[in-house]
């Protein structure tokens, strides 16, 4: 029986990610993209509609950032956390101070 989809990461590992980017445990953060990495899930396939949708455009606007990086070669994991915790300060509604480039 088969019980995913080549290239869509599961409900649950979605639901994981977005639950420790709720908090303010980067440690619980870092554990979930450790996971994403570690199973191999495409990091772009990754979304939840718990949230706000001010709060979805703060993330998809991060997105574009990182989505470039990987283009480029940056890592996956580095890429990912910044996902993280830029998905942390929106769902907080904490305002972002400062521009990075990878």
């Amino acid at each position: 029986e088969l019980t995913s989809v080549s290239g869509v990461v599961p409900k649950e590992v979605v639901g994981a990610f977005f639950s420790a980017c709720q908090g303010d445990n980067f440690d619980l953060a870092n554990k979930e993209v450790n996971n994403v990495i570690a199973e191999g899930y495409p990091v772009s396939n990754a979304f939840t509609d718990d949230i706000l949708d001010e709060q979805k455009a703060r993330i998809c606007k991060k997105l574009g950032e990182p989505n470039k990086c990987l283009v480029d070669g940056s890592d996956e994991y580095l890429q990912l956390f910044d996902v993280a915790s830029s998905t942390m300060r929106a769902v907080c509604n904490v305002q972002e101070d400062f521009f990075q480039e990878c």
